[in-house]
């Protein structure tokens, strides 16, 4: 069973029926690229580019741990979640505080994504580096949008930003919550996943604590990184549409519920969603836009079961262009699932006529 979701211009972050640019709504910053790129993009029917590697898979699913402590879960309904993290196994979201006592660790690196095309950051949490999101999310080979850039392009920027294999990196952002979640999905993709993490609240929860900030990006160092591509966090429009009644599979569409019902759709786009697709707007799962935390984990657990994930299933992520599907990519991960990202998202699936599609409120 596949579930579903929505993204195109910008809305209101709460509802997706107005027009307000929330500081935590990607919708917006999905509208400008769509807006730069609208006259010299068309999107073509292909499958996203995979590379193959010869790492054994690694699964997340912590239905699979067998390690002692560290395969302790908790286990609530149809989900599994992750134990608490110890202090050496920091969780796929880390706290301020978590931060504040392992900001000195030897081997932390702290990354500030921002657009550097919209300008420098002016503040940074102390001690944080510089990452530009461009350089893991452009144009793609087929002319979608937003797509992972070459794995090339993304490891010298991780190494400039004095990330090596060792590293444990944490991410944070400003104002959009997504962009640290795709950094998240891009290392998780190039086999940093399991020593990654991403602060929650983003430096707007770090300020209102009164915890130290910088005015520019600390120095590094360059790092040492060898990319380990991972061949099970992708998926392409084929391997859904394969999937479509596999039971196993839950899809998640991270749209507003009106970009997934077909209310309001992108230019040249079929409205509506892949079928089966459960609608899980991404900003719900966050406190509010001035707090912009993970709600509380029963609540956000309720999602997931409601859209039918089990623990020893695959969960599917999209949106509209694979920004805000992020969030919910990261989440899931969170939540201790064998997760899986489909970049192309809506862009790809709803320019294919010859791929079904769903108008309205039903999943199917």
């Amino acid at each position: 069973m596949i579930g579903g979701e929505q993204d195109p211009t910008a809305i209101n972050h709460r509802d997706g029926k107005g027009v307000r640019a929330s500081p935590h709504n990607d919708n917006t910053l999905e509208q400008t690229d769509l807006l730069q790129r609208r006259s010299s993009h068309r999107t073509r029917n292909g499958a996203v580019p995979m590379i193959d590697t010869a790492l054994t898979k690694t699964r997340h699913s912590l239905g699979r741990a067998r390690v002692g402590l560290a395969a302790l879960v908790v286990v609530t309904g149809l989900i599994t979640v992750p134990a608490r993290a110890t202090a050496q196994e920091p969780q796929v979201l880390v706290s301020t505080d978590w931060l504040a006592d392992h900001a000195a660790d030897p081997d932390l690196v702290l990354l500030h994504v921002g657009m550097s095309m919209r300008g420098m950051p002016e503040e940074y949490i102390a001690g944080a580096r510089f990452i530009d999101y461009r350089d893991f999310a452009d144009e793609g080979p087929t002319g979608l949008i937003v797509e992972l850039t070459p794995v090339e392009k993304m490891v010298e920027a991780l190494q400039g930003a004095g990330v090596s294999n060792d590293s444990r990196v944490v991410v944070y952002g400003s104002g959009s919550a997504h962009l640290p979640a795709r950094i998240f999905m891009s290392l998780d993709y190039l086999g940093l996943g399991d020593r990654t993490s991403v602060l929650d609240g983003g430096i707007e929860t770090w300020k209102a604590e009164g915890r130290a900030l910088a005015s520019e990006a600390s120095p590094s160092a360059r790092g040492s990184f060898t990319a380990h591509v991972r061949d099970d966090v992708l998926v392409t429009s084929d391997w859904i549409f394969e999937h479509l009644e596999d039971g196993s599979v839950t899809l998640i569409d991270a749209r507003p519920e009106n970009e997934y019902t077909g209310e309001r759709s992108g230019e040249d786009q079929r409205p509506g969603h892949i079928p089966g697709a459960y609608n899980l707007f991404w900003g719900d799962l966050m406190v509010s836009d001035e707090e912009p935390v993970l709600r509380a984990l029963d609540e956000v657990k309720a999602r997931w079961a409601e859209a039918g994930a089990d623990a020893e299933g695959i969960v599917v992520n999209y949106c509209y262009i694979g920004m805000r599907a992020s969030y919910t990519y990261l989440i899931s991960r969170h939540l201790g699932f064998d997760t899986r990202f489909y970049d192309g998202s809506w862009n790809e699936w709803g320019a294919s006529e010859s791929l079904p599609a769903v108008a309205g409120k039903s999943r199917r």
